[in-house]
């Protein structure tokens, strides 16, 4: 493992993909889930670059559908690492649609938690980001404000009895 960290451009994606009519539902927009299951691949992936290891989604955070996506709309997936932990990190996720004479608009984002795992499934230690620009420090940040509400809100609910959804 690389103990002294890789930078968050090491590991930042940009994919694309464009909605189809299978992809839409009743009204011609792009189906949320479908959105969902884009963003977690392309999260996937900035999480194996970063771990060089096997790694799965253990959360989605914060996810805002925020404007319609209909069939046509070409999609930018961006995705970057925010924040490396022990054995789990924190991406961030932008969708945003373009299509001819019109703006760029933001589709969706999210954060989602993946874990790095060894053969046997465990989770293992990975190496830290290191955030180079403002604007990935103020990420790096963020992260772990969320982080501590997470598991905050963990603690509180094992507190008061609840065990599973």
């Amino acid at each position: 493992m690389d103990t002294k960290g890789k930078p968050v451009q090491f590991s930042r994606i940009e994919t694309h993909d464009i909605v189809h009519p299978s992809d839409a539902n009743a009204y011609g927009n792009v189906f949320g889930g479908h959105l969902v299951a884009l963003m977690d691949k392309a999260a996937c992936m900035v999480a194996y670059r970063h771990s060089e290891a096997k790694v799965v989604t253990v959360s989605v955070d914060g996810i805002y559908f925020q404007h319609p996506a209909p069939v046509g709309t070409m999609l930018t997936l961006l995705a970057s690492l925010n924040r490396a932990f022990h054995s789990s990190m924190e991406i961030g996720i932008k969708v945003i649609g373009w299509r001819p004479n019109e703006p760029d608009v933001e589709i969706c984002k999210a954060y989602m938690t993946f874990v790095a795992i060894d053969e046997d499934s465990k989770p293992m230690a990975i190496p830290p980001v290191i955030p180079e620009t403002e604007e990935d420090k103020r990420r790096y940040n963020n992260a772990m404000i969320r982080r501590e509400a997470r598991l905050a809100l963990r603690d509180k609910l094992v507190e008061k009895g609840f065990r599973s959804l």
